[in-house]
């Protein structure tokens, strides 16, 4: 996946260094700078949800994060470099607290963070990154808010979204390593929060009759038996629902329900159709939606309007007006070919999905393609290219096209 080159004329690189991190993990060598990862699926553009990783870095007069400068909204306090401290996505200077690379709470009054008492609760520690609940000797936090006061806190319970079982309970000394993402429900000595959130349960005769994790809770107290709705699809890109239509503008990261979710305005989710498995591409009426990315995690919504309003889209190789639409792994590519699509005949008999040519060049319509392979390539005769016995590799005379890589080898 490649992006465009950042350029930061205010930062001196050759002084930039970490942040002070109270947290020390495998991917966190204070020797390099090259620590922040994002993980791309095999063979393809696509990133693995919930699988970044990411660094607040400084030169001493600024904060950087996913390669850009932490500026706080206008109104707040500036960001100060000198008091800058770090756990993990979670950190702080003397006026403000900051996760994931923004602004989130004043560092003020009672919710002034004590970072050498800070530690995550509700997690596995040994996974090596600050959880979303995390507390000091005196409040706690959440995805870098002020939660409450630690007063009479404990952890009822963590469950994992993906394994469906409890991942900590306050009978068991054991913390089960957590496939992410997780709900925490947890306790202060007033309130009951879920994932960060306050519900209305007396802590003191609060409990759990029935628990389905990232969707709803059940639970009895003084007052009867409650249901809680919450959580939030951090799979989908598009999420089609019985009043709406949403997009995931920023994928969750490998540790909760994290995600960012927006809804799509002026849209009727019955003709709202998601094309391809990935979910990044979908069509309404004769409106065609793109999921970019524009940094590592974040992204945009782009809409462009079909010619052919009556056409409907499929994953592959789509012929809108004169003009091919190929829907896959990357997204959409626009082809304008020269003369009429010819598909090739595999050696059964049958036409092949995935070869094809125009007047002047052959096609590779497979839903993989490499950094380097092309769509479109020339050849000198395109009377006398085929596909082998195979069925994998298109024969022309300049060589064999391979399917894995896209490219012609020597025959």
């Amino acid at each position: 996946m490649n992006f465009k080159d950042i350029e930061i004329r205010e930062v001196k690189f050759s002084q930039l260094r970490h942040v002070p991190d109270r947290i020390v993990n495998e991917y966190n060598d204070r020797g390099k700078m090259s620590n922040d990862f994002v993980h791309v699926a095999a063979f393809s553009s696509l990133i693995k949800n919930d699988f970044w990783q990411f660094y607040w870095l400084t030169d001493g007069q600024h904060i950087l994060w996913v390669g850009k400068i932490v500026q706080n909204p206008p109104g707040k306090p500036p960001v100060d470099a000198a008091t800058f401290r770090a756990y993990g996505r979670f950190a702080a200077d003397k006026d403000s607290l900051y996760f994931d690379g923004e602004r989130t709470d004043d560092n003020h009054g009672e919710k002034r963070v004590d970072i050498d008492s800070l530690q995550q609760v509700g997690g596995n520690i040994k996974l090596n990154d600050s959880g979303d609940v995390l507390k000091d000797r005196r409040n706690l936090y959440f995805q870098g808010r002020w939660l409450a006061s630690a007063q009479g806190y404990s952890i009822l319970g963590v469950k994992s979204w993906e394994q469906r079982n409890i991942l900590f309970s306050p009978t068991s000394c054991d913390t089960t390593s957590n496939p992410g993402p997780w709900d925490t429900i947890l306790r202060t000595a007033t309130q009951v929060f879920v994932n960060g959130v306050a519900i209305d349960a007396d802590p003191n005769s609060f409990h759990v009759v029935r628990w389905v994790a990232g969707v709803q809770l059940l639970y009895r107290d003084k007052a009867g038996v409650k249901r809680y709705y919450f959580g939030k699809d951090c799979l989908n890109t598009f999420n089609v629902q019985r009043d709406k239509v949403t997009w995931m503008t920023r994928e969750a990261s490998r540790r909760g329900d994290d995600c960012r979710i927006a809804t799509i305005p002026n849209v009727d989710p019955e003709y709202f159709h998601p094309i391809h498995y990935n979910w990044t591409v979908a069509q309404y009426k004769d409106l065609l939606y793109q999921v970019k990315y524009v940094s590592p995690v974040d992204r945009v919504l782009t809409i462009t309007r079909l010619p052919d309003p009556q056409v409907q889209l499929k994953a592959g190789a789509n012929l809108v007006g004169k003009q091919i639409y190929f829907i896959g792994d990357g997204g959409v590519q626009i082809i304008d070919p020269i003369g009429p699509l010819v598909w090739f005949k595999n050696p059964d008999g049958s036409f092949s999905d995935v070869f094809a040519h125009d007047d002047r060049y052959l096609y590779f319509f497979g839903d993989t393609l490499v950094d380097s392979g092309q769509r479109r390539n020339v050849t000198r005769t395109l009377d006398t290219a085929h596909i082998d016995k195979s069925g994998y590799y298109l024969v022309t005379e300049e060589g064999k096209y391979e399917v894995i890589n896209n490219a012609f080898t020597s025959r």
